[in-house]
């Protein structure tokens, strides 16, 4: 296995942690939760540049899409726990653009676009790769005002499932293969959340 795979999992692994320790907050008071989460955000933003000075080879490419969501989610969002009840707003976009910024003066070019046109072009399923990382924001936000004691259950399942999708996705050397990978892997923690959350709605 190739580090790159590994280390292109780092930033869902931090969010699956965030996404379990929610619950331990709700137990125990202790903000872990949203230090995993913003390390989640930060590693996806490392990930982002280092994907735009290397000319976004395949295995940065899905830290685009959750880069720019999770920004722009976090303009609406509020953290009280850090003493602020107002929405971020616009400074959430801060850590993007200086993303973006330095990101540029170290490679002072258009060809990570075009780099990243150019293999959409020759294997679509990279577009639906490319915004893979949103999918475990989705799944949270599905889960969220959620408070059942077996919660716990489905950030692990769901975390392990993403992973092992990005993994197996860089891994393999077939298009074909690659895509029916990125859509199982995609359908798959979808019907898990779905039945998790038909299950503590009933409970």
């Amino acid at each position: 296995m190739k580090k790159t795979s590994i280390f292109a999992t780092i930033p869902s692994l931090l969010f699956g942690i965030s996404f379990l320790l929610e619950e331990v907050n709700a137990l125990n008071g202790i903000p872990l939760a949203l230090i995993f989460f913003f390390g989640s955000l930060a590693s996806y933003l490392l990930l982002f540049g280092v994907g735009w000075v290397k000319n976004f080879p395949k295995w940065t490419i899905h830290s685009i899409g959750i880069s720019v969501c999770m920004s722009w989610f976090l303009m609406d969002v509020s953290t009280p726990i850090l003493n602020r009840t107002e929405v971020w707003g616009i400074i959430a976009l801060i850590p993007l653009t200086l993303t973006l910024i330095i990101s540029f003066l170290l490679n002072p070019s258009f060809q990570p676009l075009k780099s990243l046109y150019n293999q959409i072009k020759g294997e679509k399923n990279i577009l639906i790769f490319l915004f893979y990382g949103v999918l475990p924001l989705i799944l949270w936000m599905g889960f969220d005002e959620m408070n059942r004691p077996l919660l716990f259950i489905y950030p692990i399942i769901l975390t392990a499932i993403v992973v092992t999708t990005i993994i197996l996705y860089l891994e393999n050397s077939k298009k074909f293969h690659r895509g029916v990978i990125i859509i199982l892997g995609t359908i798959i923690p979808i019907i898990v959340a779905t039945i998790g959350i038909m299950n503590l709605f009933g409970q």
